[in-house]
């Protein structure tokens, strides 16, 4: 029988802070105040206390001395090793899975690119139609350091990936770039042509870096 597993209420609050900060509904250098946390959250301020230690353990806040914590700035470094990392990994696995991706699964994919531009403000739909997309060029594959490594990566840039969007001004022109690109891959993987699927997204990865650096640069 399988086991039913109760999250502690701060592994709870860390669960709910992590994701805000990961998609920056808390952005870089936001404060985290303790109290504010432990009254929206109906608790104590002792399990958000240990959730904050356990985001700091992860480099994604610093904290203040008995009041609360900051998250951390997204630095250009980041955006340049991680982009790195990303180019050397997601064009090999792609190719390598261009044939074993099913074709359901790449209907699915532009049947939520469609929803998106009807619904361009959708956050949630836009960051699982994305984090679909981009598990899907390495999911198949039989190799599990490969794919171990290629999640590693996307855990570390997840922050990084969605900076851009975060600002209103900016939000739907990013969003109609990345869907643009998100076609042209999936139009590969049903030309099933590994040349035009690595090509894909090698232009996808540059321009999200780009993105993600003119991001970093107008903050």
């Amino acid at each position: 029988m399988k086991k039913i597993v109760t999250l502690s209420m701060r592994d709870q609050i860390y669960e709910a802070l992590r994701d805000s900060i990961l998609q920056n509904s808390y952005p870089p250098a936001a404060v985290l105040p303790i109290d504010r946390l432990a009254e929206d959250f109906g608790v104590s301020a002792t399990p958000v206390r240990e959730a904050l230690v356990k985001l700091e353990s992860e480099g994604l806040v610093n904290l203040i001395p008995n009041k609360g914590a900051v998250v951390t700035d997204i630095k250009a470094e980041d955006i340049l090793n991680n982009w790195e990392m990303r180019q050397l990994l997601e064009p090999y696995a792609a190719e390598k899975s261009v044939n074993l991706v099913k074709d359901d699964e790449v209907e699915e994919l532009q049947k939520d690119i469609e929803r998106i531009k009807a619904n361009p403000f959708d956050k949630d739909l836009y960051v699982a139609s994305d984090t679909k997309l981009h598990e899907i060029l390495y999911y198949h594959l039989p190799n599990t350091v490969l794919k171990d490594s290629i999640r590693r990566v996307h855990q570390m840039s997840i922050r990084i990936r969605y900076f851009p969007e975060v600002s209103k001004a900016m939000h739907q022109q990013v969003v109609e770039e990345v869907l643009s690109e998100h076609l042209r891959i999936i139009q590969a993987f049903k030309a099933r042509d590994a040349g035009m699927l690595v090509d894909a997204v090698k232009l996808h990865l540059r321009n999200g870096e780009k993105r993600a650096m003119a991001a970093l640069l107008r903050q």
